[in-house]
């Protein structure tokens, strides 16, 4: 009986801090200030359905909202512009596909309507064809505008 008290204790020391460690931190997300809005994207007034990435950049830029740039297109692939301000970044070299939004250098963001490979935060993707994002996007500049709901 010893033996396996002596076994079975580890596991529910662990699972005990494992429930507890979750309730802490949904407490100190509170505390800081994160924010639950969701974002909403047109661009040149047009809305579009994004899935937003669950990170650190998403949700500084979120305390910011509203927030409107001036794009310009850039390579034959994107639309590119400075936020005029800079958030946290975790960038990683990554293969981006027509409809990603991401970070570049902490302070511009790209949105792709070609495929291209880079070093980026990926902040989210919108959902159309590529034929959609190519009539959207290529051109010589969009208004690319974020406002909460």
């Amino acid at each position: 009986m010893k033996t396996r008290l002596f076994l079975l204790l580890p596991v529910l020391v662990l699972s005990g801090c494992t429930s507890s460690g979750a309730s802490s931190s949904k407490e100190e997300s509170k505390k800081s200030g994160s924010v639950e809005t969701t974002m909403k994207l047109s661009i040149d007034g047009k809305e579009l359905k994004v899935a937003w990435e669950n990170n650190g950049s998403v949700n500084a830029i979120k305390e910011a909202l509203p927030i409107t740039i001036n794009m310009n297109e850039f390579g034959g692939f994107e639309q590119t512009g400075p936020m005029g301000f800079s958030v946290t970044r975790s960038d990683t070299q990554m293969d981006v596909v027509p409809g990603d939004i991401v970070l570049y250098g902490g302070d511009a963001i790209s949105v792709f309507y070609n495929e291209s490979a880079w070093t980026y935060t990926r902040l989210g993707h919108i959902d159309l064809s590529q034929e959609e994002l190519i009539g959207l996007l290529k051109k010589p500049s969009v208004t690319f505008t974020l406002k909460g709901e």
